[in-house]
């Protein structure tokens, strides 16, 4: 049976309705002189393949009127869509042979084309979905997307406004009452307290403008990021606020940016309250914050103006301070170091500090960060000292510890970009430096003590960002570095620090074990370039003074430092006495 008689049936017949529905468009082109091109043959509508029905298209532009034609012709003719590039009426298998060429170049080119087309058209759209695509869906648009359509739980009569930060300070229990006032039941029963917040903005938010929300920008490395709460120390909850993508760009924002606004409810899939408005970056107008010059072009130079730690009232933590006013004073971009063995009083010592900072310069932005340490005292340093204490005790892992210790100093770094002093009292960069050294990946470059040799560029980084800015403003550390602990690795640490910082703090504990505080050593610490803090006549008492001191061992320089310290209550009153 030849190829033509087995063409019967159903194909025929489709073939015959193709050519019938074509050849008035045929006609049409022999009658304006075969200048026009035929019309595409309705078969791309058909079970046809694709391929074949532009092989037609080819074929047809070559200037023949020549229709596909079903049943009378060849069925080479009929599958290859009819005529050839040459334009003649040949006989049926040249007109085979002809369309088949025309198939095999133009029709795999032009299908190779519109592939490449719709791939590049379908990246380039997957790459504006991920531009403006949230966290598990979460979109970019504040006023697009399906809302929560549950209807509004009423508010009760008189009903207090409560911002993010309100309900963030507010006690567990506190925050049912208001579950219970707003008759919200479900998802409040023994929950956290980041997931009672949650569930009362999502119904707060639907109220009114919604609710005021601030918080510390943390930009993830997808591109978006969330507003983090300093009373929670940076730690990722359910109630931290979205920032979409197109926000951040639009404002130039950066992590550590302190952010204020109106937030909305999430939409239908989201899993964050998402923030709809900016009112203020770092207390700011938006439109101010884009000219700001960046912390790593400011000038830095050494501290010229003084923290003065002294309060005059006598008291023993006031001595402490004064000590230090003598010895080792610490001014506006210092770059301090307190080398301490364990149980010689540096938690104490670094209390004092910051009290007496926030006594006497109220407007210092102090943070304290405590890094592996001891739940209780990261509660009494809360209790004690007046300023932003940011913890990560010791039972949490080495990413938790980084996490915190760079977004403490990415706030900084925003707050001396907008001329603010800062302090940072760190506690301790040993164990930063620890943690940093078992979350940097492995370069096979081990150091004595089991330190890698890349791990310790990062907290370096942390330590040198401290310094005085020409622009105005000022960024000071003072951390603590733990000796004598037994271990090689913590000897390495210290060593690499030694020489980084401007001012140094020795502490000795000979001295802690007879109790006697602060257990300074006073011949090991000093500052670099005091002349630049102190006043030149008192800074010719100190220096006699430590003529005095230095034939002494340290223990009993200290103990007769401070058995005369203790008749006066200021270091002037202390100088007076030294002249009679």
């Amino acid at each position: 049976m030849s190829d033509n008689e087995s063409e019967t049936g159903d194909v025929a017949e489709k073939r015959t309705r193709q050519s019938t529905e074509s050849a008035p468009e045929a006609s049409k082109a022999e009658g304006d002189g075969g200048k026009s091109a035929p019309a595409k043959p309705r078969a791309r509508a058909e079970s046809k393949p694709k391929a074949d029905a532009d092989a037609g298209d080819a074929s047809g532009g070559g200037g023949t009127s020549e229709a596909p034609r079903g049943g009378g012709n060849d069925g080479n003719e009929s599958q290859s869509g009819g005529g050839n590039d040459d334009g003649g009426g040949k006989d049926g298998d040249n007109r085979g042979s002809g369309g088949g060429d025309g198939g095999r170049d133009g029709g795999p080119q032009r299908e190779g084309a519109r592939r490449d087309r719709n791939r590049r058209n379908r990246r380039n759209r997957n790459d504006r979905d991920r531009d403006d695509r949230g966290p598990r869906g979460g979109s970019d648009e504040d006023d697009e997307g399906p809302r929560d359509n549950r209807p509004l739980p009423n508010l009760p009569e008189g009903f207090q406004t409560y911002s993010l930060n309100d309900l963030k300070r507010l006690p567990t229990h506190k925050l049912l009452e208001i579950a219970e006032q707003l008759n919200i039941h479900e998802g409040v029963a023994r929950a956290r307290k980041q997931d009672v917040i949650f569930t009362l903005l999502k119904v707060l938010t639907r109220h009114g403008e919604g609710v005021a929300g601030e918080g510390v920008l943390e930009i993830l490395p997808d591109g978006f990021g969330f507003l983090r709460s300093a009373d929670a120390s940076y730690l990722a909850g359910p109630d931290d606020v979205y920032i979409s993508p197109s926000q951040i760009r639009r404002f130039n924002l950066r992590t550590g940016d302190e952010i204020a606004g109106r937030i909305r409810s999430p939409k239908d899939g989201e899993r964050y309250v998402a923030l709809a408005k900016v009112d203020t970056i770092n207390g700011e107008p938006p439109e101010a914050s884009k000219g700001k010059v960046l912390f790593e072009n400011l000038t830095p130079l050494f501290p010229r103006q003084r923290f003065v730690l002294e309060r005059g009232n006598g008291s023993t933590e006031d001595i402490t301070g004064r000590v230090m006013d003598l010895m080792s004073p610490i001014g506006k971009g210092q770059r301090g170091l307190i080398v301490s063995p364990p149980k010689a009083g540096k938690t104490m010592l670094l209390q004092n500090i910051a009290s007496a900072i926030m006594h006497n310069s109220p407007d210092v932005h102090l943070i304290v960060l405590l890094i592996d340490e001891r739940p209780e005292e990261v509660t009494e340093m809360q209790r004690t000292v007046r300023g932003e204490v940011i913890s990560s005790t010791f039972d949490e892992p080495a990413a938790r510890h980084v996490q915190v210790a760079e977004m403490v100093i990415e706030r900084a770094k925003r707050l001396v970009e907008h001329k603010k002093d800062v302090v940072i009292l760190l506690d301790s960069i040993t164990r930063l430096a620890r943690a940093y050294n078992t979350v940097v990946p492995s370069s096979g470059k081990v150091l004595t003590g089991g330190v890698d040799a890349n791990a310790l560029h990062r907290p370096k980084r942390f330590f040198g960002a401290a310094r005085n800015v020409e622009e105005g403003g000022s960024l000071s550390i003072i951390a603590t570095a733990l000796v004598e602990t037994g271990s090689k690795m913590d000897e390495v640490i210290y060593e690499e620090f030694k020489g980084t910082g401007n001012m140094e703090v020795h502490l000795d504990r000979r001295i802690a074990e007879k109790r006697v505080y602060p257990a300074i050593n006073i011949n090991r610490s000093g500052t670099r370039r005091e002349e630049l803090l102190i006043e030149a006549d008192t800074l010719q008492r100190v220096w006699i003074l430590r003529k005095l001191l230095h034939p002494m061992d340290e223990l009993s320089a200290i103990e007769f430092l401070l058995d005369k310290m203790k008749t006066t209550k200021t270091n002037d009153e202390f100088f007076g006495s030294m002249k009679r």
